[in-house]
């Protein structure tokens, strides 16, 4: 019964993540969006990657949600961002140490 239960725990907290209800727990850097403020509160973000990532969400008006950048340079999404800009993110958070 134990095994179910946790089994059941396990999938709910992946869909949790793959859904974009909450980051990924191995993000190196993570972004919070909370009230239209941009907070880094894991990892490192240098200045003129957040100035761009605070203009292209303030263009689309996102109040809140996070971007996870993770050390394999994959970048999760909450469910508030819109597609329509998370490949424009992507470029800016994974070029600002080139």
């Amino acid at each position: 019964m134990w095994i179910i239960a946790i089994g059941g725990l396990l999938a709910l907290a992946f869909l949790a993540i793959w859904f974009g209800f909450v980051p990924p727990p191995n993000a190196g850097t993570l972004i919070q969006i909370r009230k239209g403020t941009v907070r880094v509160t894991r990892g490192r973000l240098k200045p003129h990657a957040k100035e761009h990532v605070i203009e292209i969400l303030s263009e689309v008006r996102v109040s809140r949600g996070f971007i996870a950048v993770t050390a394999d340079n994959r970048v999760a999404f909450s469910r508030g961002i819109p597609s329509a800009v998370h490949q424009r993110l992507r470029n800016v958070l994974l070029n600002q140490w080139a």
